[in-house]
């Protein structure tokens, strides 16, 4: 078959509306001979800037353009050249202003005379066969570049003597026997079945003989031709960097203002050789003007006073940007990079221009206000988030399809649940670790295929969830936009390609770790009427790392997780430094050296040598590379290479990239004899490096996050209870974490209240030694019924049956039979006195009570209730567990240990910290789940928990199969397990069961 260009290719990111990806849409031209790829989606321009990239890689002209539905037709607009472009970047960005298009506005949008369509081709498809009217309209107002639009519905009843015309027949999908996809996706988009799905248009790439019988071929490709030689090639990328000129008050050029301020901070520093400072912050300045970058740097530090004014707190750094004095001195990191040994060429290096990436934590609970004070700040136009694609997985594949082809609910969830984590992407490899997939594939080979088809086609858009973007020309004349979270404007075009058309991406994470800093702050302030304040906590206090070197973790950010904790243990850390070395081995690679690096720091290894050269680089790590920013030191001491130059080496190092090693390997040796080392003694040297530069962290990272771990575990030392309470807020809804804060608080030996109906708070808190379990952790008490709850309290604090009295007259959020219950249940009414047995045998009473007390004349009725009916511990336990998710008042297995003989020799679920424990324990199956193997049989999955503690049992199919009689919900087992330690958690596998109690 023989194809010519068509322009009105839909692609895959007119969501579920078309199969092409611009990688099988270029691959198809490429194919067919083809030199030119038009490209313009509907409203949108989403995929726009990667297919540009994706054409140029194939050889390919990009057309880049933009389609709408207008009353009569669908109009195109494509790009002459970067002016055109900006004028249909613009009008997607109107268009997209609202979820929903707005037609008659978007219509007069578009035929303002405000816009200059000289650079823009127009093609216009009418789909009314009466248009004559909209036809003078349209002719008259694109008086040039204007095209017709032939299609199979339109063809009949244009002129054939028209010559501004081409052929613009929507185009879904490349190749006819796709056409059964696109039904499929239909009904995806549409929530259909395919039997109840009409058949779409066979919208596929005609080929030209298909063409000719609706328009006269020469004439459609001298039109296309005509487009074709007077378009430019890349039309999005103008090569102009758009960095936003920051506002300064007192209106002198950025670099002065920016020096001044420096300058000032600097002054405040004590204890520092001031020329050694002033050094480094005049060679830093004069780097980042030549690279343009004054204001950048200006504009984060903004944000960042900003917070500090709102009391938002603000990490102390991220990423390389910690290696910048300029940074360190505008208050954007915390480190003194010159005392920490940081270097500015791994943030900046101006031997290799790169745009920087300065990234920023906020306390997660905060982030959005950032966001807004940049959009008030810079207007609508100069800000914006990122826009980011949520493609079909396997699991949505398999639901969608599933359903489309009207499978058995069973069938659909049993085949989803055989995708495990590490193939979510990759249909084959999940159907090859799976028999029960590959069944499923023999008996329905269809839905496969179509699965297959549709994984990784994005179906709609989402938010990056830290970047955005500033500009200071109009952003949506550099990236269409639009309407994002909050009214904010948001990129079309994905991170991936916004550098390259000039826009610095920032960085703005929410960081809850420091929300529960903050948090924890806020509570010292209450209970001890102290203000801690973070730059004046001691960074060698010696109970905070007894407790680090104690293996007491939990809670403390980047250190809890067990492997971090054994390895905190064993390098018996003393400082900051030492947090940061455990943080940066404790990765895959690096983790080998881990018992070297112990062995020698713990004195058990004193025959390594180091180079005296290398001693005051590789003296702290025990002559272990642990850091890029030490490869970079020992390049720039032995072979005299600059620092910006060492940095290059170090990437090529860590890209393993074989051209340039060799290179550098000799640059190195040459470097290093004329040093004075030995040419053999340079090659051991190099080879040496070049084993750990591939494994080294970024040493500024490392440091800065150390000290947000370093702050929480300070206040673990000595804040615990304002700690913990911080935690538990931070895990509401979450039962594990919520069990296992809560019984470490008791193990310290911490009083805690229940939640209270006369406490009606929504967070955690400590008063009067005590921590107060907040009202809304029992389920189904949200936070109307606890305003509702606050109010009468304000006004009314009597009896109980006052309380219901109050309750009962209202809708909506008050008291209902099932939030009694949970009241009841959950500990809420036990302050009144009255037992929760007592409550429950006597609930119709008291509910109808409360009914006829509400209303007039009956105020007075009141219930007498027993006090005989004592509440049983072990029936408690079991409906806390359901209505508030852990055991409050007593585990049942405490009950069940005191019948045991030798419960001595039981081990606690708390003392499992470490895998290959090979023990017994007394537990209760709190949850039990059945998943089916590769190999087709049932493997179960138990959480379970004793009163110190909850952790999760595996049953390998084998042993499953024999005892799954004995294994049941809310039983309580005596078991023989061996820990084991997978994604950095510690779990069982179950050996045996040795008892069975009841």
């Amino acid at each position: 078959m023989k194809y010519t260009n068509l322009i009105n290719v839909q692609s895959c990111y007119n969501f579920l509306n078309s199969t092409i990806k611009p990688q099988d849409y270029l691959g198809f031209l490429a194919t067919n001979n083809l030199k030119v790829g038009f490209y313009a989606d509907l409203n949108t321009m989403y995929g726009a800037a990667e297919f540009v990239e994706l054409a140029l890689n194939y050889d390919i002209k990009p057309i880049i353009g933009v389609a709408f539905e207008l009353t009569y037709g669908r109009i195109h607009f494509f790009a002459k050249n970067h002016i055109g472009y900006q004028v249909i970047s613009k009008l997607s960005s109107i268009a997209c202003v609202d979820e929903k298009i707005d037609i008659d506005h978007l219509e007069s949008e578009i035929f303002k005379s405000t816009y200059d369509y000289d650079n823009v081709w127009v093609i216009f498809s009418p789909s009314v066969e009466n248009y004559v009217h909209f036809k003078e309209k349209i002719e008259d107002r694109f008086k040039t570049n204007l095209f017709f639009g032939i299609t199979k519905t339109n063809s009949v009843w244009i002129s054939k003597n028209v010559q501004n015309v081409v052929f613009a027949n929507e185009i879904n999908f490349l190749n006819e026997e796709d056409f059964f996809v696109q039904k499929v996706l239909k009904a995806i988009k549409d929530g259909t079945t395919l039997s109840e799905t009409n058949n779409p248009e066979k919208n596929y790439y005609y080929d030209s003989e298909r063409v000719s019988k609706y328009i006269n071929l020469e004439v459609h490709n001298q039109n296309i031709t005509l487009i074709t030689n007077n378009t430019n090639t890349d039309v999005i990328n103008s090569g102009v960097d758009h960095f936003l000129t920051y506002p300064n008050s007192k209106n002198i050029p950025s670099k002065n203002y920016l020096q001044n301020l420096c300058e000032t901070a600097l002054d405040n520093l004590t204890n520092i050789d001031r020329q050694e400072y002033l050094n480094r912050l005049n060679y830093e300045v004069e780097v980042i003007a030549s690279m343009g970058f004054i204001d950048y740097f200006l504009v984060v530090a903004d944000m960042i006073w900003y917070a500090e004014s709102k009391n938002i707190l603000v990490g102390p750094g991220r990423g390389s940007a910690a290696g910048s004095l300029v940074a360190f001195l505008l208050g954007i990191t915390k480190l003194d990079p010159i005392k920490c040994e940081l270097l500015f060429e791994r943030f900046l290096n101006p031997e290799r221009i790169t745009k920087p990436d300065i990234d920023i934590d906020f306390q997660d609970d905060k982030r959005d206000l950032i966001l807004e004070y940049l959009f008030e700040k810079y207007g609508a136009q100069h800000f914006a988030t990122i826009t980011t694609f949520q493609t079909i997985g396997i699991k949505n594949a398999i639901r969608d399809c599933g359903r489309v082809f009207e499978l058995e609910a069973d069938v659909i969830n049993t085949m989803s649940k055989q995708v495990r984590d590490g193939n979510v992407k990759d249909l084959q490899k999940a159907i090859g670790e799976s028999d029960y997939l590959q069944k499923c594939q023999q008996k329905y080979s269809e839905v496969f295929e179509i699965m297959q088809k549709i994984i990784g086609l994005p179906r709609q858009t989402g938010t990056h969830a830290a970047g955005v973007v500033f500009c200071d020309d109009m952003l949506n004349e550099i990236v269409p936009t639009k309407v994002g979270i909050n009214g904010i404007a948001q990129t079309q075009f994905p991170m991936n390609y916004l550098e390259k058309i000039g826009l610095i991406k920032t960085d703005i994470l929410g960081l809850r770790n420091l929300s529960t800093i903050q948090e924890i702050l806020s509570s010292v302030k209450t209970s001890t009427k102290k203000t801690l304040k973070l730059n004046e906590i001691p960074l060698n206090d010696k109970n905070t790392f007894e407790l680090l070197r104690a293996g007491d973790t939990s809670g403390i950010f980047q250190l809890e997780s067990s492997g971090m904790t054994e390895v905190l243990k064993k390098m018996k850390v003393n400082s900051i430094d030492d947090i940061a070395i455990t943080s940066s081995l404790y990765r895959p690679g690096p983790q080998e050296n881990i018992p070297v690096f112990i062995a020698r720091k713990n004195g058990l290894d004193k025959k390594y040598q180091i180079d005296k050269n290398l001693q005051e680089i590789l003296g702290k790590t025990y002559g272990i590379i642990v850091y890029q920013e030490q490869v970079m030191m020992i390049l720039q001491t032995v072979a005299g290479l600059s620092l910006a130059r060492a940095d290059i080496v170090r990437r090529a190092m860590g890209k393993k990239d074989a051209v340039l090693m060799h290179d550098f390997q000799e640059e190195f040796v040459k470097g290093a004899v004329k040093k004075g080392y030995e040419s053999k003694q340079a090659f051991e040297l190099w080879n040496y490096i070049e084993k750990f530069a591939q494994y080294g962290f970024n040493k500024s990272h490392a440091l800065a996050y150390s000290l947000v771990s370093y702050w929480m575990a300070y206040l673990k030392t000595n804040y615990k209870a304002e700690f913990y309470c911080s935690l538990l807020n931070g895990v509401i809804g979450n039962d594990h974490k919520t069990a296992q804060y809560l019984t470490e608080l008791r193990n310290l030996g911490y009083k805690i209240n229940g939640p209270n109906i006369k406490n009606p708070n929504s967070i955690y808190y400590f008063a009067n030694s005590m921590i107060n379990i907040p009202l809304n952790v029992i389920k189904g008490i949200g936070p109307e019924f606890i305003k509702i709850i606050k109010k009468i309290f304000s006004e009314d604090k009597s009896s109980l049956n006052s309380l219901l009295k109050i309750l009962a007259k209202l809708s909506g959020n008050g008291l209902t039979e099932q939030r009694y219950t949970a009241l009841v249940f959950g500990g809420a009414f036990d302050s009144y006195g009255f037992s929760r047995r007592c409550l429950m045998a006597y609930r119709d009473l008291i509910l109808n009570l409360a009914q006829v007390s509400a209303v007039e004349g009956f105020a007075d009725l009141e219930l007498d209730l027993p006090t005989n009916l004592k509440d049983r511990l072990e029936i408690n336990a079991d409906y806390e567990k359901e209505y508030l998710g852990f055991y409050l008042t007593s585990h049942p297995v405490a009950a069940v240990r005191k019948m045991l003989v030798k419960s001595e020799n039981l081990f606690y679920v708390a003392n499992l910290t470490k895998k290959d424990i090979v023990c017994d324990i007394l537990v209760r199956i709190d949850n039990l789940i059945t998943k089916v193997d590769k190999n087709g049989k049932k493997m179960c999955f138990l959480d379970v928990s004793d009163e110190t503690g909850t952790i999760g049992v595996t049953i390998f199919a084998s042993q499953y199969e024999t005892m799954q009689n004995q294994i049941g919900l809310s039983k309580y087992l005596v078991i023989k397990v061996k820990t084991q330690s997978y994604n950095d958690k510690i779990t069982c596998v179950l050996e045996t069961i040795k008892k069975v109690i009841k």
